[in-house]
């Protein structure tokens, strides 16, 4: 059962909007040099629904081949088609990934109940790797309610984990309510009251460029030295707040420009074309990294 740190890995590309595999290997040395607890990839951060089935494959496998076993990765599969679902599930398991994401067979949002369980099975049926059921209905349109989630899990014996991107006011409900082999991660970065109470760790995407103030904040919280974790959630905080507030204004565009305030050199993310940041709000960006200590 996976717990901790899991970074949700951006996928760089080029100018011209291919993948850019230097880049690429570069942040996951970064991430691993901050201990962080796993990797998930090909996500909504991961840009997955951006590409195409080969390049899926292809960023699947810089992953792995870079991480080199020397963390846990979560290789996030899921599409609006079960074969396709099937194939790429195979392939992670074949190239050596720890455990498959599924997000729901997103645009198909009037699916029944039952439709949903047969997607999860059949994808299960083919590849025996672990199953992290990705809930994200802002993106896909289908929640996986704690309730329905037992539901899966009792049909689907290999779903061990879930992340609940926008539901931290059910955390409770999935914590109490699945068994104890299924590891519940928040997507939020608050996770100061979310840790002592069981919960097993965050995968969020604002802060995916101070993945060593995230581990320490996780690390701290697991020692139940509160103190220094109300400070340090302060910190992440302040990062997220940041983030959120940048990202609404001017896109996704600002996740790259916080990697490169980390000496990263992302080209290009997401894959579309977005406007530059303004200089004052990268300056604000930096003003704030100042202020946790993550830069000079």
């Amino acid at each position: 059962m996976e717990k901790g740190v899991l970074v949700p890995v951006i996928t760089p590309f080029l100018n011209d909007g291919s993948i850019d595999e230097e880049t690429l290997r570069q942040l996951i040395e970064f991430y691993l040099k901050a201990k962080v607890h796993g990797l998930f990839a090909l996500g909504s951060s991961g840009q997955g629904p951006a590409l195409s089935e080969s390049e899926r494959r292809f960023v699947a496998e810089i992953i792995i081949d870079q991480v080199n076993d020397r963390t846990p990765v979560i290789t996030h599969v899921g599409c609006a088609d079960t074969p396709t679902t099937q194939a790429l599930a195979k392939h992670a398991y074949e190239i050596g990934s720890s455990a498959i994401g599924i997000i729901p067979p997103y645009s198909y949002c009037d699916a029944p109940k039952s439709a949903l369980l047969e997607h999860y099975r059949r994808v299960a049926d083919v590849c025996p790797l672990p199953i992290f059921i990705y809930e994200n209905p802002k993106y896909c349109g289908i929640s996986i309610t704690p309730e329905f989630g037992v539901i899966l899990k009792h049909e689907v014996p290999t779903v061990r984990g879930i992340k609940v991107s926008y539901g931290d006011g059910a955390m409770e409900d999935y914590v109490k309510l699945f068994p104890s082999d299924v590891s519940v991660f928040t997507g939020n970065a608050d996770i100061f009251g979310l840790i002592p109470f069981g919960v097993s760790g965050m995968i969020n995407p604002p802060t995916s460029s101070v993945p060593e103030l995230t581990v320490a904040l996780y690390e701290t919280l697991s020692s139940e030295n509160y103190t220094k974790g109300a400070e340090l959630q302060a910190k992440v905080t302040k990062i997220t707040q940041m983030f959120i507030s940048t990202q609404k204004q001017y896109g996704r565009g600002t996740i790259a420009e916080t990697f490169r305030l980390r000496g990263l050199p992302v080209r290009r993310f997401p894959r579309w074309k977005t406007d530059p940041l303004p200089k004052k709000a990268i300056e604000d960006m930096k003003s704030v990294y100042r202020d946790v200590g993550i830069l000079n």
